[in-house]
């Protein structure tokens, strides 16, 4: 059975759904799912039919794009985007390969307010039946995006796995052959895991539509295990697109919730992103960055691959990882002289070495900002942690810039050790604080105007609120949040950003005061 849906799942996906959708739905191969029957006429069909012992039919098409399929649950999903309102669009289901069956709604969903449908989840039965047997399955509409991944073996590791891969939605579908494996650290003790998605599947030019993304030829799906209210990481890009431009090398990314199934099985609500290309980045720097420029990233010793790294001298198992340098020899040579700002010794004899090498190898202004975001985003695990440094050499020595990643441990995520509330202290960032003490290309000015712009552009209750509200109405008006609570937690509770927005007013309010000093003539 496996065997087969790989291989008629494939050959289908090796079409194009343009010309799928012309062949298939005039063909017999692809009977269509036919308006409700009457509930007579139902009982008529059972009663000269045997029931099946599996369901006669595991594959649905809306409009040329595949549906999700969970077969433990014998359940599709069907996509329809959000907005919908009462009414319902068009919806056109057909069963390619389904020969000599029939396919018909017991339900009418059209009883029901689409949006309501979608929301509240609501499933629909149809009735699949051939000249001797009959089977039913059901049909749920869901507001986001669907992803289905089909591999050859039912593990997936981290080593590359083949794959067919589809991106649903309301108003088609892109597929492609492609490889995936599993990411990420804290969802590697999960049981929901996290995912990369290669589409080039060996050879160049080959590329997916991803919704939300664009053309583009990988993304990582994230499962958010190390946060269970699912916005934390698309808010805090949200933020930061609010903060730094998408045109500047390791920005902002474009983020988009969907669902995924894996062989078969719903496996969730997820957060999908395009991941950093290190090349495509650098060259937002001009063309010949990639020379002139090296890119690391801090890491847990605990969680580290095979890349090349350097121990952290502010934080025992913490690491700089390579990711790109032109020196090969020397990889880490770029990094040397931020390197040598932790290692320099504390103390007032030590400020002014201290703030001069600080002033030729920190872009201020990018580390102001930097910690401007950590701070005001509680973001515990982006220093030692999913921190990027990419230093361009400029003018014989090499200019430290800083940008985020990962960003699931933020926005009160993070509780005391002892008390177990929710911590609201600053989180420590050496080298900026002592660029602060010491007003290293004068820094504290540069934080105090950042502040005073983004308290009023960005952090402010009304912004946070507008935000978070939105991410919580796409969880929920999408009837995603509660499926994926149900199947990893398995309570049907709802999205809730509440304790974000306490955190962020309690939280803007404390750096009001811990950031007010720096602009004051004396730097007290």
């Amino acid at each position: 059975m496996r065997a087969d849906r790989w291989n008629m799942f494939g050959s289908i996906l090796a079409l194009s759904f343009l010309l799928a959708a012309v062949v298939l739905t005039a063909s017999p191969y692809a009977p269509v799912v036919e308006p409700v029957m009457e509930i007579e006429a139902v009982w008529a069909i059972e009663d000269a039919r045997t029931e099946s012992g599996g369901p006669l039919v595991t594959y649905l098409e809306n409009g040329g794009a595949p549906l999700g399929y969970d077969a433990e649950e014998n359940t599709f999903y069907c996509t329809l985007g959000l907005n919908q309102g009462e009414g319902w669009p068009e919806i056109h289901l057909t069963a390619p390969g389904a020969k000599g069956a029939r396919l018909v709604f017991v339900d009418d969903y059209s009883y029901d307010y689409c949006a309501d449908a979608i929301r509240e989840g609501y499933a629909y039965q149809i009735l699949c039946y051939t000249d001797t047997e009959f089977s039913y399955t059901q049909i749920v509409f869901t507001g986001l995006p669907i992803v289905l991944m089909q591999t050859e073996t039912a593990q997936i590791g981290y080593e590359d796995t083949a794959a067919q891969v589809a991106l649903s939605t309301y108003e088609g579908a892109s597929a492609v052959g492609a490889r995936v494996h599993l990411r990420g650290a804290g969802s590697r003790f999960s049981e929901k895991k996290s995912y990369k998605i290669d589409f080039v599947h060996g050879q160049s030019g080959a590329y997916a539509q991803a919704p939300g993304l664009g053309l583009t030829d990988d993304v990582i799906l994230l499962a958010g295990v190390m946060d269970e209210s699912l916005i934390r990481d698309r808010l805090s890009w949200a933020v930061y697109a609010m903060m730094a431009d998408e045109s500047e090398s390791y920005g902002p990314r474009d983020t988009q919730y969907v669902e995924l199934f894996v062989n078969d099985r719903y496996a969730g609500a997820y957060l999908m992103m395009e991941p950093v290309d290190d090349g495509e980045e650098l060259q937002k720097r001009g063309a010949d960055a990639p020379m002139r420029s090296s890119v690391y990233r801090t890491a847990q010793i605990d969680y580290a691959g095979e890349r090349a790294y350097v121990p952290n001298a502010m934080r025992e198992g913490s690491i700089y990882e390579l990711y790109h340098a032109p020196d090969t020899a020397n990889p880490f040579a770029a990094l040397e002289d931020y390197l040598a700002l932790e290692r320099m010794p504390q103390g007032a004899q030590h400020d002014e070495a201290f703030r001069r090498l600080a002033e030729s190898c920190v872009d201020v202004e990018s580390m102001m900002r930097y910690y401007l975001l950590v701070q005001a985003g509680g973001m515990s695990d982006n220093v030692f942690n999913n921190m990027y440094i990419v230093a361009q050499q400029e003018k014989g020595s090499a200019r430290c810039s800083f940008a985020p990643w990962d960003m699931d441990l933020t926005w009160g995520r993070f509780k005391d050790a002892e008390t177990g509330e929710i911590y609201n202290g600053l989180f420590s960032f050496p080298v900026a604080e002592r660029m602060l003490h010491t007003d290293a290309g004068g820094a504290r000015g540069i934080l105090a105007a950042l502040w005073t712009r983004m308290r009023e552009e960005i952090f402010n209750q009304e912004n946070m609120q507008a935000m978070v509200d939105g991410i919580v109405a796409e969880l929920t008006d999408s009837g995603a949040y509660v499926r994926d609570a149900l199947r990893w937690r398995g309570d049907a509770y709802q999205a809730d950003g509440s304790e974000i927005l306490q955190f962020a007013a309690m939280r803007f309010e404390a750096l009001d005061r811990e950031f007010a000093a720096y602009g004051q003539a004396d730097g007290t």
